[in-house]
C-alpha cells in the first residue's frame, strides 16, 4: 500500500471516527436503552451547577430504594409538568417507605418537603454536554425545518434525481469499452438488433414486471391518500402520523419519478438495445492459414451473431472480404456477403466435408 492509500484509509478512518462521536450522544439521549438507560432529560435550570448546566443532557436508569442513597442525584416528578434533578441528601423511613430530602447543588437550602419514592422516576448515571441545546433547538418550527426537514428534502431530491438517471441512461456493459464494426452492413445491424429483441425478452420473464398502468394504479391510490395523511398528520401531530405521512409522500414523489422517466426511456429504448448489442460485432481480419481450419459457413448473420450471443464471444467483421466470422476451438464458423472460396475443409448443413478448388487438404 503506497503512502498515499496510507492517508487515505486514516483519513476515512478517522472522519468514521469523527461521525459516530458526533452522533453517538444523540442516539444515546434518543434510546437511552443502548446505554442500559430508561430515559433521556434535557436540564433546564442551573440548580446543580457546576455538576450540570441549562443545555445539558442527564441520562437515567430506574433504580429500586435499595439502590438509592444519600449523595445519588436523582430526577423526580414535582407538581410542575418538567421532572426535577436534584441530589439526595437525606433518606427518611415513613410509613408509606422511603422518602428522600433533596437539594440542588448551587442553591442554598434544601427543598421543600420530601420526594416519595413513587414519585421518582429514576437515578442519572451520567450527563452529556451542551447537546441539549441542540435538541431544543430541533424541537422548534424552525430547528425541524433545518435540522430534519430540509436535510430530508435535499436527500430525497437526490435519490429521485439518480433513479430518474438511472432509467433515462441504462448503463450498458456492452457498450463499455467496446467498439464494434463501424461501417456493418445494415444486414448484419438487423441481426444484432433482432438478437438482442430476443435476449432482453428472456431477461425479462424470468422477473417481476411492474407495467404503467399498474404504477398509474399505485400513483392514483397515493394521490388519494397524500392529503389525508398530511391532514391526519397536521391535526394529531404525533410522530406516528407524520412518519406516515412522511413515507407516503416520499412513495409517490418516487413512483411518480419512475412514471416521468419511463416516458423519455421508451422513445429511445430501441436504438440503446441495438447499440448495446452492437457490441458483439468487432473489426478484424480473418486469420491467417484458414486453409488447415475446419470452415463452417452460415446462412445469415442472425445465426452468427446468435451463436456469439449464447457464447458471449464475438462476430468479427473483415470489412476487405466482407465476411463475418467467429472462431470456435478449430474451426471458423463464417457468413460471407459476396461468396468466395479461399481453402479449407468446408462442412455443410448435413455435416459432409468436400474440398473446395484450389485447397489443400486437411
Amino acid at each position: 500500500m503506497s503512502e498515499r492509500d496510507t492517508l487515505r484509509v486514516a483519513a476515512n478512518v478517522l472522519a468514521v471516527g469523527l461521525l459516530i462521536a458526533a452522533v453517538a450522544p444523540f442516539v444515546v439521549y434518543a434510546v437511552p436503552a443502548v446505554v442500559g438507560a430508561d430515559h433521556g432529560l434535557v436540564v433546564l435550570s442551573g440548580s446543580m451547577e457546576p455538576k450540570m448546566s441549562p443545555g445539558d443532557v442527564v441520562i437515567v436508569r430506574e433504580a429500586p430504594p435499595s439502590e438509592i442513597e444519600s449523595g445519588d442525584i436523582i430526577t423526580f416528578q414535582t407538581s410542575s409538568e418538567a421532572p426535577t434533578t436534584h441530589r439526595v441528601v437525606e433518606i427518611q423511613q415513613t410509613e408509606d417507605g422511603r422518602a428522600y430530602v433533596t437539594k440542588g447543588d448551587a442553591n442554598e437550602e434544601a427543598d421543600r418537603g420530601t420526594v416519595p419514592h413513587d414519585r421518582v422516576v429514576g437515578e442519572v448515571i451520567f450527563v452529556i454536554p451542551l447537546i441539549g441545546h441542540l435538541i431544543q433547538f430541533a424541537n422548534t418550527q424552525v430547528g425541524f425545518l433545518a435540522l430534519v426537514l430540509t436535510p430530508m428534502v435535499l436527500f430525497v431530491a437526490s435519490e429521485l434525481w439518480e433513479l430518474a438517471k438511472s432509467i433515462r441512461e441504462p448503463e450498458s456493459a456492452a457498450d463499455a469499452g467496446e467498439s464494434p464494426a463501424p461501417d456493418a452492413s445494415p444486414e448484419a445491424t438487423e441481426a444484432v438488433s433482432a438478437t438482442a429483441t430476443e435476449a432482453s425478452g428472456d431477461s425479462e420473464g424470468g422477473g417481476f414486471t411492474l407495467t404503467k398502468s399498474s404504477l398509474q394504479l399505485i400513483m392514483l391510490l397515493l394521490g388519494f391518500y397524500v392529503p389525508y395523511s398530511g391532514y391526519v398528520a397536521y391535526t394529531t401531530r404525533e410522530a406516528w402520523s407524520i412518519g406516515v405521512a412522511t413515507a407516503t409522500g416520499i412513495a409517490f414523489l418516487f413512483c411518480l419519478v419512475i412514471y416521468i422517466a419511463s416516458l423519455g426511456a421508451d422513445s429511445g429504448a430501441e436504438g440503446s438495445t441495438t447499440r448495446a448489442a452492437a457490441g458483439v460485432v468487432r473489426r478484424g481480419e480473418l486469420p491467417a492459414g484458414i486453409g488447415e481450419r475446419t470452415t463452417v459457413p452460415l446462412d445469415s448473420v442472425e445465426s452468427l451473431v446468435q451463436m456469439a450471443v449464447d457464447r458471449d464471444d464475438w462476430v468479427i467483421y473483415d470489412e476487405d472480404r466482407d465476411t463475418y466470422f467467429m472462431t470456435r476451438d478449430d474451426a471458423l464458423y463464417l457468413h460471407r456477403t459476396a461468396p468466395e472460396t479461399d481453402g479449407g475443409t468446408v462442412v455443410d448443413s448435413e455435416g459432409d466435408t468436400a474440398t473446395p478448388e484450389g485447397g489443400g487438404n486437411t
